[in-house]
């Protein structure tokens, strides 16, 4: 019996297993079986894919963020870069005015002249202040350099709020003002390895930066001898009116760009190859052009109504020797007289690197016109003229009705407190960039050059201008 069921069993087994054989082997299972083993391998794919993207999306987001981080501190220390610089000139710019400014006190004899300079002190002191707050960092010195600036401004305004009353600087004020000139010098001397780094393209932050040794420059004040390069020439109100109506060119009818070549060869000596390049837009239009001399190349611009010669510079590339200057003053007047600016006189002679800078003014009646200045360059080794600037003539010359002097020369003379060089001089000066007063000009020497200008019509003083020695020559501030 035992047996019969086991090999019924057995029998009964490999029907069952026939027919799971069977139906695996069918196309309906076989299809069924592959779905399922897709299936599965689609879901390992797919984890596999997703980890794989989420760590490439991992590393491109911190790589971002990183590039992104790097742009940011780029752009902070660009900008902080700017900061250090603009605040550096402004600081500059203003330690220059202090020095200049509290030197002219020295000329000026009326209470109104020395309250106006004392406002112009607190305002540079204040300036000069915010520029030293930039660099402030707990350093001693630039402390030290803050507190001086600052005792200065306050000083100044004191002195100009009392003498509201009418009453002049005494002379212990005087000596005070003096010995802060000097300590304004040290300031500015102060300022003068920074410059140059500045020029040779040094930076104030990264490695290697100045703004170590910028701060560590106000530790000990060394001797007053730094001059700001901000002019290339200057004289006597050389930054005259300038009136957005070009007076010098009413009623004169334009011109085209062959009559201005024509006119150029007459203007320049030896200018050959002139072409004309470009037609400038502005308070002044202009017409361009390049030229070749013998001396070298340029450029010229004419003035399209009238054809002035309004602007002239020519790259004469010889070194400089050693002359004087009559004979460039006099190649200056030549040159603006060919040039239809007649009637003109030198007002500032000044030389610098190879260059004599000879400013011209008209004169009329016996009066100089300074608002009507052409400024000329000329080469030193050469004598030849190798520049001009009329911007201000073509803006202010115009036919004036000059008043008659209600002081005598020596009357005036009465209300200058140094001592004269020269005989005064009438002059039209230009005053607060909107009007024009009649002087007398006095040229004065005490401890430096002072140009002293008092109102021909009230004995105020007008202006004081006062000579500084730079690298570009001597300017007037």
């Amino acid at each position: 019996m035992e047996r019969k069921n086991d090999t019924r069993q057995k029998e009964k087994s490999k029907v069952t297993l026939s027919a799971v054989t069977e139906e695996q082997q069918s196309p309906a299972a076989t299809a069924k079986r592959n779905k399922k083993m897709r299936t599965a391998r689609n879901v390992v794919t797919g984890i596999v894919v997703s980890l794989a993207v989420g760590a490439i999306a991992g590393l491109s987001v911190a790589l971002y963020y990183s590039e992104d981080i790097n742009r940011m501190q780029a752009s902070y220390m660009r900008e902080m870069e700017a900061v250090y610089s603009r605040n550096y000139y402004d600081l500059l710019d203003s330690a220059n005015n202090l020095e200049t400014e509290l030197g002219k006190l020295d000329a000026a004899s009326t209470v109104e002249a020395q309250r106006s300079i004392l406002y112009d002190v607190w305002s540079a002191a204040q300036t000069a202040g915010s520029g030293l707050s930039v660099f402030r960092g707990g350093e001693d010195g630039v402390m030290r350099a803050t507190k001086f600036v600052g005792q200065l401004g306050d000083y100044a305004h004191y002195l100009a709020k009392r003498m509201e009353n009418g009453e002049p600087l005494s002379a212990e004020e005087r000596g005070i003002l003096r010995k802060m000139r000097d300590m304004a010098g040290i300031l500015k001397q102060s300022l003068g390895d920074t410059r140059q780094g500045i020029e040779e393209g040094k930076l104030f932050l990264g490695d290697g930066g100045m703004l170590e040794t910028f701060t560590s420059s106000f530790d000990a004040f060394a001797e007053p001898d730094v001059d700001y390069p901000q002019m290339i020439y200057d004289g006597p109100f050389s930054d005259a009116l300038e009136h957005r109506e070009c007076k010098a060119l009413d009623g004169l009818g334009k011109i085209t760009a062959e009559e201005g070549a024509e006119l150029v060869k007459g203007y320049i000596p030896d200018a050959h190859d002139v072409e004309f390049y470009d037609r400038t837009e502005g308070d002044v239009v202009t017409l361009n052009y390049r030229l070749s001399t013998e001396g070298g190349d340029g450029f010229v611009q004419l003035s399209e109504q009238g054809g002035l010669l309004v602007a002239f510079n020519l790259d004469y590339g010889k070194s400089a020797v050693a002359g004087g200057y009559p004979e460039h003053c006099a190649a200056a007047i030549g040159f603006a007289s060919a040039a239809g600016y007649e009637d003109m006189t030198v007002v500032w002679c000044s030389g610098a690197n190879g260059i004599v800078f000879v400013n011209l003014a008209p004169v009329e009646d016996g009066t100089v016109l300074y608002p009507d200045l052409v400024k000329v360059k000329v080469d030193e080794a050469s004598g030849n003229v190798i520049g001009l600037d009329a911007t201000h003539y073509v803006f202010n010359h115009t036919e004036r009705a000059l008043p008659r002097p209600v002081l005598t020369a020596a009357q005036a003379a009465q209300r200058v407190i140094l001592p004269t060089v020269s005989e005064p001089t009438l002059a039209l000066i230009p005053l607060d960039e909107t009007r024009e007063v009649l002087t007398y000009e006095f040229e004065c020497e005490s401890d430096g050059t002072y140009f002293v200008y008092i109102d021909a019509m009230t004995g105020e003083e007008s202006n004081i201008l006062y000579v500084v020695d730079s690298e570009q020559g001597q300017v007037l501030m």
